[in-house]
């Protein structure tokens, strides 16, 4: 990448994410624990991102490629500066370590750690934090605390990192973009953390918990994870999980009294449909295996929340699901919820477009000279939009090929290897006969983060930095 004007983008988002790990140094003091963990990345990431700002740049113009490398480059940056406190204060090896960091950042939630009960307060925040911090974008994140540009070259960024076939912007500026989503974000965020306090969890329980359901990600401060909590508190996180997978751009709507429009979403009648067939689905196959009817309404639609949305997060055993609702709980792992949200995976909007596009080429096979177009949200659909997710999932498919490949090598069983990459790759973080990482092979690790990296980013940023199609 010649392009200096990359690198010094990098530099702010390493300034920004300084300024972020200051906050896991207030909780270690705060504790009366070693800061050291978090001082050395804090620098680390202050002093690099100083260096990198010093650069002279000439050209100032910023492309759509630029904005890939910057994504990228950052994402795997700040993934391995994360990663260091996990290093120092848990003495992991680095491919744990980075595996930690890179679940945490993605907000998949999948862990090294087989008891999370003894680590220190600090490493506990940190890993909810990045849950948070990565939920609408590092880079969306630091922007928001250190823009990255006096225009809207940014926009770039922007689209190459947040979720979803395409990204507008809200308001014509990007500073007032993310003013409104951030506002959603912290007020959704602040309204399930006092909730939580409200069904008597404690302050510290009741903001990581809000940190993770925020930004869909999993890591819990129990071993069980939310399983020994109250009914009423996994019912917040069950509805607030729900919420944190719907668009963005619903709740914009929304805030600029447009209910009507709001509800006239496809994507969000279409997510509300996928987890009501679900939810029954699931319940009929399940329920008598319950202690009552309650319970298994509860569980059922707690976890088919944390896989549809990508959170991760469990209040019971889903092992003992029969066949056909393992199926189902691995298509809702792939398909995910709404593009705009926090959540991974594919992406409903994706889905629709591409049952459309299905539906046009059979129709275009039994009349050849009709013109269809495909309308989405009552926009019409581009071709080049068309293509792009056709491209996509075919790229979506053939990586979770290779990585199960990979991932293989390892003796695991074949159900276990599906189920790894599904999670990982999907940012899901819970799945069946799984709960640590912690066994399996350092190359598999880091090939397991890569997943994370590609289906948290939407895998192009990845693939352009890599190859050779940005020169």
């Amino acid at each position: 990448m010649k392009n200096k004007l990359v690198y010094k983008y990098i530099g702010k988002v390493l300034i920004g994410f300084s300024i972020l790990l200051f906050f896991p140094v207030l909780i270690s003091l705060i504790y009366k624990e070693n800061i050291m963990p978090f001082i050395i990345p804090m620098s680390i990431s202050l002093i690099l991102g100083l260096l990198l700002n010093l650069l002279k740049v000439k050209n100032k113009n910023l492309f759509a490629k630029d904005g890939f490398a910057i994504v990228a480059i950052s994402w795997i940056i700040i993934s391995i500066i994360g990663a260091i406190p996990f290093i120092i204060d848990c003495n992991l090896d680095f491919s744990s370590a980075f595996f930690e960091a890179v679940s945490g950042l993605t907000t998949t939630g999948a862990t090294i750690f087989e008891d999370v009960e003894h680590l220190s307060k600090s490493v506990l925040f940190w890993r909810s934090f990045m849950h948070f911090i990565g939920g609408m974008g590092v880079l969306a994140f630091v922007m928001a605390i250190v823009p990255l540009s006096k225009n809207d070259k940014s926009m770039h960024v922007l689209k190459a990192e947040m979720p979803g076939p395409s990204v507008a912007k809200l308001v014509p500026s990007i500073k007032k973009t993310l003013f409104y989503l951030y506002f959603i974000y912290i007020s959704l965020t602040t309204i399930e953390f006092i909730l939580l306090m409200i069904g008597g969890l404690n302050t510290f329980d009741s903001l990581l918990i809000a940190l993770g359901t925020a930004g869909t990600g999993g890591f819990s401060v129990l071993n069980t994870s939310l399983a020994t909590y109250s009914t009423f508190n996994k019912w917040v996180v069950t509805i607030f999980m729900f919420l944190f997978g719907v668009n963005f751009n619903i709740y914009f709507l929304i805030l600029m009294k447009d209910l009507k429009s709001a509800l006239k979403s496809e994507e969000l009648k279409a997510y509300i449909l996928i987890f009501i067939v679900s939810f029954i689905f699931i319940l009929i196959n399940t329920y008598n295996m319950f202690a009552n009817l309650s319970s298994a309404i509860l569980e059922t639609a707690f976890h088919i929340s944390s896989i549809m949305t990508s959170t991760g997060y469990s209040i019971g055993d889903i092992n003992f699901y029969p066949t056909s609702c393992r199926i189902v709980v691995l298509a809702l792992m792939i398909i995910s919820a709404c593009a705009g949200s926090t959540c991974g995976g594919f992406k409903i909007s994706r889905l629709i477009i591409i049952l459309k596009t299905i539906k046009r080429d059979i129709q275009k096979t039994i009349h050849p000279n009709s013109i269809r177009t495909i309308m989405f949200e009552g926009k019409k659909v581009e071709e080049e939009t068309i293509k792009s997710t056709q491209t996509f999932m075919f790229l979506y498919i053939l990586l979770i090929i290779l990585i199960m490949f990979i991932v293989s090598f390892d003796g695991i069983a074949f159900e276990q290897t599906i189920n790894a990459v599904f999670t990982t790759f999907g940012n899901v973080g819970l799945c069946f006969d799984i709960t640590s990482f912690a066994n399996f092979s350092s190359l598999s690790k880091i090939v397991l983060s890569i997943g994370m990296l590609l289906g948290r980013l939407e895998i192009f940023p990845i693939i352009v930095l890599f190859s050779d199609i940005h020169k």
